[in-house]
């Protein structure tokens, strides 16, 4: 119970046996329940907009998950070199070194997030509607963030919400209230997606240092509306019951 519980898996890791053999998906639909019905759900109904509540939804949540390990899955392995290039190729990882892993989980939320609206274009993903996978997203990013700067998906999570704010993609009420600008979302996942893959396919360190100088960080009026669900005794994660005793051992 010393770290946070994981809802989906995507591995391996190494880009060569990706290249060669891809990769596995795994969800933890038990534990993705408990976090929604306990977490998401009451985040939701402290910091989002009434008017748009009713679109978080656990299928929603299940999607974003299914979709944020596929995006894991693809996108760019190696670097990408112009002709006369003489430099060797490395893998993002090394490029980016220790800045690689918050870039790669903002990009499979974001990538995931672009899947959902491709596959829903296509009828590929039918259940509910695109403004579910949006909003609930949004739940989530609020969940991730309290897991703190130094976990990598909480500065993945604060590269979107600054990112989107930014872009006009939600706004915040009087009342403290989040309100998700669909069209504004769509655009804005469009550029970050954009962002992300162009940073890990060209290596650029420096690029991505200057992306998490700029957008990882939690500002003032977050961290008060954080500090709200800590008041409401919203828990930042799921406890397991485990041991002998639970086994009846």
């Amino acid at each position: 119970n010393s770290g946070s519980k994981t809802i989906a898996i995507n591995l391996p890791n190494d880009e060569q046996v990706k290249l060669q053999k891809g990769t596995r998906r795994l969800q933890l639909k038990n534990a993705m329940r408990a976090k929604f019905d306990r977490i998401v759900e009451p985040i939701a109904d402290e910091l989002l907009d009434p008017a748009q509540r009713h679109h978080v939804t656990f299928d929603a949540f299940f999607a974003n998950t299914m979709l944020h390990e596929v995006a894991h899955g693809l996108g760019i392995k190696n670097t990408v070199h112009s002709e006369g290039d003489n430099s060797e190729p490395q893998t993002v990882r090394q490029a980016l070194r220790e800045l690689g892993a918050p870039l790669e989980e903002c990009k499979a939320d974001i990538l995931g997030l672009y899947l959902a609206s491709e596959l829903r274009k296509r009828n590929a993903l039918t259940d509910g509607v695109l403004e579910d996978n949006y909003v609930t997203y949004m739940a989530g990013v609020f969940r991730s963030s309290r897991f703190g700067a130094t976990s990598a998906h909480g500065r993945a999570n604060m590269i979107s919400f600054n990112f989107f704010q930014s872009h006009g993609a939600f706004t915040r009420a009087e009342d403290g209230r989040y309100h998700v600008n669909f069209d504004r979302m769509e655009s804005a996942i469009e550029s970050l997606a954009g962002l992300l893959l162009k940073t890990q396919g060209d290596g650029q360190y420096e690029a991505a240092a200057r992306l998490l100088e700029e957008y990882a960080v939690v500002g003032q009026q977050l961290k008060a509306d954080l500090e709200r669900l800590r008041n409401a005794a919203i828990p930042v994660d799921v406890v397991f019951e485990q041991g002998i005793d639970v086994l009846g051992l």
